[in-house]
């Protein structure tokens, strides 16, 4: 097993950085860690890594790729090992603050970074003075689409050593997502089956200490007249139980502000929470609230390993 330690960064690809900056940065809060060419590295508050949010020059929207860290340096080695044995694509990888890096396509065609030593510039815990927007802490999770969910959930689990924590049943009691950790909060992964537009980047979010900052977020989108930015809630999940808002950037890349999750303390005695399609109304939106189709039906394409965009499997 590979001994992943937990979710890193995401790369975000991006048609006008200047304008991303001003929605991640300048409304948000992200704190700008550098920029470098055609790419601006951010990160949350309490966040002493390099980056946790890479915004990358592109000529569409999407994923590049979503990374994880693994806890030892020879895990690396694990990974290769396991990839040639599974016939898994991958290569040797370097970004800005990571020296060594392996990214591969996972099973469904995922692209994943695994590393171990990113460079550490401290954080801005305690610099309340500087904190802005909705002052964004950590990543706290990533969500894909895939055709296979069962094969995707075996190999997070499996290979990954991620525990499924909750998952939703459709109308043949078939599972249709799976929500998992590898560190104990209600999920640092989650992933949907879909038959059309996979493999696909559904969204990537960042953990806030207040319902607050929540709120916050739908406050300042709008104030800055961005409404159609502001795609769902504020709001409560029933699964995870945890607060969010969902925004769309101006390229329509999704970003979730989330708090108010729980802690699997006992991983060794959790059983997986099942939710039934007749639960779909609140296990969605706990207070009952419709769900935009926007949310259910539109995610973002992703790259493969050479940095080339996929197409759509229909």
């Amino acid at each position: 097993m590979i001994d992943i330690l937990r979710v890193s960064h995401v790369v975000y690809r991006v048609t006008d950085l200047e304008r991303a900056l001003y929605f991640y940065r300048d409304l948000l809060g992200f704190v700008e860690t550098e920029r470098s060419g055609e790419e601006v590295y951010l990160r949350g508050i309490e966040e002493g890594q390099h980056h946790s949010l890479i915004l990358r020059k592109a000529e569409s929207n999407g994923l590049s790729y979503a990374a994880l860290r693994v806890r030892r340096p020879e895990h690396l080695d694990v990974a290769k090992q396991t990839f040639q044995e599974m016939g898994i694509r991958y290569r040797f990888y370097k970004e800005k603050g990571v020296e060594e890096a392996v990214l591969f396509e996972d099973p469904q065609g995922i692209p994943i970074l695994l590393y171990h030593d990113m460079e550490y510039v401290g954080d801005n815990r305690l610099k309340f003075h500087i904190h802005r927007g909705v002052s964004p802490v950590r990543i706290d999770h990533i969500n894909f689409m895939v055709r296979d969910l069962e094969a995707e959930v075996e190999f997070y689990t499996k290979v990954l050593g991620f525990l499924e924590t909750e998952t939703f049943l459709d109308k043949e009691g078939k599972k249709m997502v799976s929500w998992m950790t590898r560190i104990g909060h209600s999920h640092e992964v989650a992933i949907a089956r879909s038959s059309r537009n996979v493999p696909g980047f559904h969204h990537a979010t960042f953990y806030v200490h207040d319902v607050r900052d929540i709120i916050k977020a739908a406050d300042i989108i709008s104030a800055a007249g961005m409404w159609d930015s502001l795609e769902r809630g504020p709001g409560r999940h029933g699964v995870t139980q945890g607060f969010y808002v969902y925004l769309r950037d101006q390229d329509r890349n999704r970003i979730e502000f989330f708090t108010g999750d729980y802690f699997v303390l006992d991983p060794d005695k959790w059983k997986p929470i099942a939710w039934t399609w007749d639960q779909l109304r609140y296990r969605s939106d706990f207070w009952g609230r419709e769900v935009p189709e926007t949310w259910l039906k539109e995610w973002v394409p992703v790259e493969d390993i050479t940095g080339k965009l996929r197409g759509w499997s229909t």
